[in-house]
């Protein structure tokens, strides 16, 4: 056996189940990877790869890892990767189309509440695309606007700066949407309502935007950075706060949200290129309409050497068992097996299977002793018995000298 393939662990569930099925509305683990894998598959990060594989088992405890040659900065794509996963497995908030409603009708209850029905009768209201037209069709009903109430700036139903406009969004994580949005737009007085956001964001945005009279959510997102950081927290802000710069409206990090229309961009730090750069999505394309159009997308256009088609290994049901932390995959015209520490700081031990070795291992996985597994090779090779007796043995012994096999 070779050590000449990297192993990577994405994902190790082993405390975490529960956060695993309740992210990805699945039932048992084994569907739940299923439906990460979809979710993984459908990212153009994978195109800076030129060849990985995913790998995952779902029992004893769900485990992912990605398989293949990495550089330096592949290795930071896979580490980024892995701690979007953990954070947002176990944090996350998924907004379907009935807990949508029931926020707009909240948010509504909010501005009838600061402005009264006369105040908005005289307001205009738009959206950021695309998410916050779907919010303010909601709010629309929610609030009875009439028709010439919904449009957007400088259309011809806009009297200028003396109008109010309400600017709806489906959520405000740092505020550099609805910047965007205001930059380009010369707009008098306006209210700032996305449906999900910090609250220290929309402080934040009021205090910095002049022009901005309010800006009301309905739902609170908690600021994640803290408890994420712990002890080095204030370093981690005085960095945040050289990389954001003084233009930003809030240093915090949002919790996790998607909603059934889409997932919003994650963004991470990119050293290379010196800025924030979009980063992983996550979501199963099942729970969202946009991450299926990008899932559909992708497929048709996605390079099949980049990313080859996922795998969840089967564990049981043989005579020898792969040890309870041990992943593997066919790689090329070999077989790659590596066993992951529990430590997460631990390099996880990989191994290249060449031709006999690797039909070797996939015989063994196969049989349900080890005689059954010694005649299957028989059959494939002309090989003396006990020659080829001696050398299954000597690689069982191997394996579980490694940690890789063992008995069932």
């Amino acid at each position: 056996m070779h050590r000449q393939v990297d192993a990577f662990l994405l994902l190790d569930a082993h405390q975490g189940v529960e956060s695993l099925l309740s992210f990805t509305q699945c039932p048992d683990p084994e569907s739940a990877l299923e439906a990460l894998f979809a979710g993984l598959e459908a990212n153009e990060l994978w195109n800076e790869f030129d060849d990985v594989r995913l790998v995952a088992r779902a029992r004893p405890a769900p485990l992912l890892a990605a398989f293949g040659h990495f550089t330096s900065r592949q290795r930071m794509l896979l580490e980024n990767l892995s701690a979007e996963l953990y954070d947002v497995i176990h944090g996350h908030r998924f907004v379907g189309y009935a807990e949508a409603e029931e926020a707009a009708a909240a948010l509504a209850t909010r501005l009838k509440s600061r402005f009264a029905h006369d105040g908005l009768d005289g307001f205009r209201f738009t959206a950021i695309p695309r998410g916050g037209w779907i919010v303010l069709g909601m709010l629309s009903y929610c609030l009875g606007l009439r028709p010439d109430q919904v449009g957007v700036p400088g259309d011809p139903l806009d009297d200028g700066k003396s109008q109010t406009w309400v600017i709806v969004d489906d959520c405000a994580l740092s505020g550099l949407r609805f910047r965007q949005f205001l930059t380009s737009r010369d707009l008098g007085s306006v209210i700032f309502c996305p449906l999900y956001a910090p609250a220290g964001l929309c402080e934040a945005i009021q205090r910095a935007e002049p022009g901005v009279e309010a800006c009301l959510n309905a739902v609170d997102l908690h600021d994640v950075a803290p408890q994420r950081f712990g002890e080095t927290y204030p370093q981690w802000l005085e960095q945040r706060k050289e990389r954001v710069g003084k233009s930003a409206y809030w240093l915090g990090i949002a919790e996790y949200v998607a909603f059934a229309w889409c997932e919003p961009q994650a963004k991470f730090w990119d050293a290379d290129a010196g800025c924030y750069c979009a980063s992983w999505n996550l979501l199963p394309p099942s729970l969202s309409l946009k991450r299926r159009k990008e899932a559909e997308d992708l497929r048709s256009l996605a390079s099949p050497e980049a990313l080859g088609r996922p795998a969840l290994l089967a564990t049981t049901g043989a005579a020898f068992q792969v040890a309870p932390r041990a992943l593997w995959c066919e790689f090329g015209s070999a077989l790659a097996v590596a066993e992951f520490p529990v430590d997460p700081n631990a390099t996880a031990a990989c191994f290249r299977l060449d031709d006999i070795a690797g039909d070797m291992w996939r015989t063994l996985l196969q049989s349900d002793s080890l005689e059954s597994a010694l005649s299957r090779l028989q059959e494939r090779y002309s090989v003396p018995d006990t020659e080829l007796r001696r050398d299954l043995l000597a690689f069982v012994s191997e394996l579980e000298r490694h940690g890789l096999l063992q008995h069932s």
